[in-house]
């Protein structure tokens, strides 16, 4: 209940706020074009009159929002809604953009608040677990049932779309962890270059062997794990799901699990690595891992760190590995999603873009302008064959991928996760009084949903 009225509060306070943009110049508001100052009718009838009526023969107007203002997506998504209003001359797209952020969420919950909500919203997985319990996500089960991207797209994806056994999230964009490594250094250490660790021993043993240090100064360490920062969790929950724990909280049934026997295990285990000799940084930007300056042998990182990384100083000599196994092998992978408003009074054509957006031919347009990997099955082997170093541990990567927990105080569990890594990287507190105490703060998020 406190949770709801939180809700109401903030989509109250974002209308008050009213259409203040998104920061974003040349970014339609989302209202209607019919809807001017004065006019006296309903959201609703707005819409109606904005988006047309199919049965009459008039175009079907759909406004498709998506999160961020980078030129190379937008170039990405002209090109798909040209291609789809060509094939479906029935239908009409209005795009609009916003950065991430307060400007998106701002401009979602004066959508909704208002009734002039998006009809498509591609935005990341973290949205769910607040705006699937307001009724916001419309559940595509309806739609799915004899598609066949049910059976053709990767397991891993599929279920990241899911709440309570529902579709609402048709996957398009993973943003999957991956060890990556120095081969150059691997060689300085006498590490075989094309033989990364795959355990948790083999990393202990190559971490080990990687840390260089100048009296007690290191000046050089084996995995680059940050000291503070947004992307710890991101670290542990790599370690815990290779330790066999299902997340850092069980969204099923709201069971906190950052403290579990195997977490804590996982904690233990990173503290060690910490212990033989780490080069501290902040992890909220990519840009401090000192693995981008070569003075960490490996990291966990994106694609996009990846390929920024070799094309720079590094170009030729960093490669990715599988991810590493313990009790199974396991990474974390976040994803963007395609979802559908629940307040469209056109679902059937919303439908028909997220389906055409989702496809295996713009998956592979998504791939070609942008390197995204694509996440159906009846692309593995086309998509291997492009890079098959690389591909190949990038689709695994994502096959055994697990995200963020969908639910409405994920924050809360991000926060006090990465609270509890930092105090346990400076020794300030052990593993498991640390995990403890962030266990004991999001139970109280929990309790007062």
């Amino acid at each position: 209940m406190k949770f709801r009225k939180v809700m109401c509060a903030l989509l109250g306070t974002a209308m008050i706020l009213g259409m203040a943009g998104c920061g974003n110049k040349g970014t339609e508001e989302l209202v209607s074009k019919d809807e001017t100052a004065g006019e006296a009718e309903s959201a609703e009838e707005g819409q109606e009159s904005d988006s047309g009526d199919a049965a009459s023969g008039e175009k079907v107007k759909l406004t498709f929002l998506r999160a961020g203002t980078d030129a190379e997506k937008k170039a990405f998504w002209d090109k798909v809604i040209a291609d789809f209003e060509a094939a479906n001359p029935d239908i009409e797209i209005e795009y609009q953009e916003c950065s991430y952020g307060d400007d998106f969420e701002t401009k979602l919950n004066t959508g909704f608040a208002s009734g002039t909500a998006p009809d498509v919203i591609d935005f990341t997985l973290a949205s769910m677990g607040v705006r699937v319990p307001l009724g916001q996500y419309a559940a595509l089960d309806e739609f799915t049932a004899d598609w066949d991207g049910t059976d053709d797209y990767m397991e891993s994806a599929l279920n990241l779309g899911k709440i309570g056994g529902k579709l609402y999230g048709i996957a398009t964009q993973p943003d999957v962890r991956l060890l990556i490594y120095n081969k150059e250094l691997f060689e300085q250490a006498g590490l075989d270059p094309n033989s990364p660790p795959a355990t948790w021993d083999e990393l202990e043993e190559y971490h080990k062997k990687l840390v260089k240090k100048e009296g007690d100064n290191v000046v050089q360490t084996g995995l680059g794990i940050p000291s503070s920062g947004t992307a710890q969790q991101h670290y542990l929950t790599i370690f815990a799901l290779a330790n066999g724990e299902k997340n850092l909280v069980d969204e099923d049934n709201n069971t906190v699990l950052c403290n579990s026997e195997k977490t804590i295990e996982a904690a233990e285990f990173l503290k060690k690595l910490e212990d033989e000799g780490i080069i501290p940084w902040d992890s909220s930007s990519s840009d401090n891992n000192p693995f981008g300056s070569g003075l960490a042998a490996m990291t966990f990182a994106n694609t996009t760190d990846f390929a920024n990384w070799n094309s720079g100083a590094l170009a030729g000599k960093i490669a990715m590995a599988s991810p590493l196994k313990k009790e199974k092998q396991a990474t974390f992978c976040g994803m963007g999603f395609m979802f559908m408003s629940n307040e469209t009074p056109h679902k059937e054509e919303a439908w028909r873009f997220i389906e055409y957006a989702s496809s295996a031919d713009v998956a592979w347009t998504r791939y070609e302008m942008m390197g995204v990997p694509p996440v159906r099955e009846s692309l593995k082997d086309k998509y291997i064959a492009e890079n098959p170093e690389n591909n190949s541990v990038i689709y695994e990567s994502v096959a055994c991928g697990v995200g963020s927990p969908k639910v409405a105080y994920s924050n809360a569990v991000f926060n006090a996760v990465d609270d509890a890594m930092e105090r346990i990287a400076y020794g300030v507190e052990d593993p498991k009084t640390a995990l403890d105490k962030a266990a004991q703060e999001i139970q109280k998020e929990i309790d007062n949903q």
